[in-house]
This record gives C-alpha cells, sequence and structure tokens, in this order.
C-alpha cells in the first residue's frame, strides 16, 4: 500500500512540474514575441567593493562594478557615457517606433555616436517600460528624481535603483551637482573628478578666444520660437548658462523664476535689445531643424527686418541640445562647441575693424 502511495505521490509531483514548466514556456515565447533577444551576460560580482550611495530617495548599496546598466532618461544617458559607462537599456525624451537602438548614432541625438552596445528601447523617459526592463535584467537602475519617483519601489525591487537631481544651490541646474554619487554608482569616480576640474578650463578656452565679441556684442537673446503661433518663449536653458559663463549678458530672463517660462509675441521682439539672438527650435525630425528655422524666419517680414537679421547675427540651433533636454558634460562641451563655431565669425569682423 505504501509502495503505491509513494508510486502516486511521486507521479503526481512529475505531472506537476511539466505543467510549470509548460506555463514558464508560455510566459517567456509571449514575452519574446513582442521584444528582441539580448545576450545575458553575468552580473556584477556583488562580493565586495560595496558602497553606500546617498541620491535623492535615500540611500542604496551597490557592490562591485555594474555591468548591466539602465539609464533612464537622457541626463543619465549624458552622464554615464561621459564617465565611461555603456547602458543595456535606455528611455528617450519621446517615444520612437522601435524597439532597440541597433544604430544609436543614427537614433539617439548627440549622444549616440559614443555608444557602443545596443541598447534596449525602454520608450518614453516619462514613462519606461517595466516589462523591458525586466527582460535586460539590469544590476543598476540610474534615474532622475523629477521623472521617476513615482515607480521607484517597482524599480528597487528589480535592481538597485538610483535617482538624481542635478539642481544645487540657489537652484542651480547643472551637472557637476550630481555627477559624483553618479560616478560613485558606477565606480568612476576618478572619471568624475577629472571632468569636474578640466570644465572650467573649456570654459576659459573659449571665453578668451570670444573676448572681442563679447565686448562688441555682449547683451544676448536665447529663445524658442513657435513659427506656428508666432510666439517666442523665454526661460532658463543649458545654453543660457554657458553664454553667462563666457562673459555675455541675458536679456529679459529676470522676469522668470527657475523652470518658468515667459511666452511673448513676436512683435515685442524690437523693443528687446539683443546684440545676438539664438533662436531655437525642432523639427519631426527630431533635430538638426536649422535649415528649416532659416526658412522660416526669412518668410516673416518683422523677424526679417530685425538689426540682428540684416547684421547676420541671427543664429538657429536645436532646442533638443540648448534648452535643457540632456543636461550632461557631453551636451556642455558640444554646446560650447557650437557657440564657438557660430560666433567665430565675428571676431574676424572686430579685427578687421582694428
Amino acid at each position: 500500500m505504501r509502495s503505491k502511495q509513494h508510486r502516486n505521490i511521486h507521479w503526481k509531483r512529475i505531472i506537476f512540474q511539466l505543467i510549470l514548466g509548460i506555463a514558464a514556456s508560455l510566459l517567456v515565447g509571449g514575452c519574446s514575441d513582442r521584444l528582441p533577444s539580448i545576450s545575458i551576460t553575468p552580473m556584477a560580482d556583488r562580493s565586495g567593493d560595496c558602497r553606500v550611495i546617498q541620491h535623492e530617495m535615500g540611500e542604496t548599496t551597490v557592490c562591485g562594478q555594474p555591468q548591466r546598466i539602465v539609464a533612464l532618461d537622457p541626463h543619465i544617458l549624458d552622464s554615464i557615457l561621459a564617465l565611461g559607462v555603456q547602458p543595456i537599456a535606455y528611455a528617450e525624451s519621446r517615444l520612437l517606433d522601435f524597439e532597440q537602438f541597433n544604430l544609436p548614432a543614427e537614433q539617439i541625438p548627440y549622444l549616440g555616436d559614443r555608444i557602443t552596445t545596443k541598447p534596449l528601447n525602454l520608450g518614453d523617459r516619462r514613462n519606461p517600460s517595466i516589462e523591458r526592463i525586466l527582460q535586460v535584467k539590469p544590476d543598476l537602475i540610474l534615474g532622475e528624481r523629477w521623472l521617476h519617483e513615482g515607480h521607484y519601489d517597482r524599480y528597487s525591487k528589480i535592481a538597485p535603483t538610483l535617482l538624481f537631481s542635478d539642481i544645487g544651490e540657489n537652484s542651480e541646474q547643472h551637472w557637476k551637482n550630481d555627477i559624483k554619487e553618479i560616478a560613485k554608482a558606477v565606480n568612476r569616480e576618478s572619471e568624475a573628478q577629472q571632468l569636474l576640474e578640466k570644465f572650467p578650463q573649456k570654459i576659459a578656452t573659449v571665453r578668451n578666444k570670444l573676448a572681442s565679441v563679447v565686448a562688441a556684442y555682449p547683451h544676448v537673446l536665447v529663445a524658442s520660437w513657435d513659427s506656428l503661433t508666432s510666439t517666442i518663449s523665454i526661460g532658463p536653458t543649458s545654453a543660457g548658462r554657458l553664454l553667462e559663463a563666457i562673459g555675455f549678458e541675458l536679456v529679459n530672463t529676470s522676469t522668470t523664476n527657475f523652470g518658468e517660462w515667459v511666452s511673448l509675441s513676436i512683435e515685442v521682439l524690437p523693443e528687446i535689445n539683443a546684440d545676438l539672438i539664438f533662436v531655437m527650435g525642432t523639427t519631426p525630425e527630431f533635430y538638426n531643424p536649422e535649415a528649416q528655422l532659416r526658412s522660416k524666419w526669412k518668410d516673416q517680414p518683422l523677424l526679417a527686418s530685425l538689426p540682428s537679421s540684416q547684421a547676420g547675427r541671427i543664429f538657429f540651433v536645436d532646442q533638443h541640445l540648448w534648452i535643457s533636454q540632456i543636461r550632461g558634460p557631453i551636451t556642455d562641451e558640444l554646446i560650447l562647441e557650437q557657440i564657438f563655431q557660430l560666433l567665430l565669425p565675428l571676431t574676424d569682423r572686430q579685427e578687421s575693424k582694428v
């Protein structure tokens, strides 16, 4: 009798295990139909080199060298790339209709040419896909508090999760305010120190080379232009902060508080005392809208008649880069380079006057 009961129990266990196996196969199969396959490498060694990291949500312990890092937004991506770390998955600032960044240099504006992996596309940074985060089996998740605070507990159940803010004292927004803690999370503290030491040198170099331009054209307007509504918007930007560091004076920004923008009709532009005007805009193609902006600007008689327009001191730039979407060390370097290239011809004009 016992033998028979034992055999019955044995077969019941086998049948139960088979059912579990079939269910697991169906679950994995259902996910794989929707998502691309990704090769899984061993997770970071957690046996040593543990460090407690302060971030916006408290303290989190990270051990070893994280290998499978999820970047939940462009600011985080910029920061880790500047530190020499690659992402396994990434959420862009808008929803893109593909599952994986197979050609990151073409698919991720300004940062993609520095990516050597093929990150899984997590969707919009405001609502990254939990299912896809689970699929890549991360050992570290990094994001910004203002975007991801509401999902922090869910992310933390998947992997150690740290949320940061680059807003420092006096409401100053800059990557130097969170780069050290991001670097500590990815075990790149010396690289962060190098970035912080080199940044003032880069500012000083551009400031010296454009000193004659600053002296001749000190007042600068940085505005976002909506050609459909004929309005301009003025507010805090990464580029504006850099222009001030170079020595320019930003006009008409004293009326805005941190993070706030003021919309104005283009009819007020002739009343604004701006020696140089940088016009930001976007296109459906996501970036590089300069040619389209310039063409639309010329079609507006009022804008084309501005003294700055007549003198060739209107510059058209990409809002995605200039406004504050990315906000990292690489972004600042790219903006500084673009400012220098755009304003370099004006140094020749000043030399010709001497």
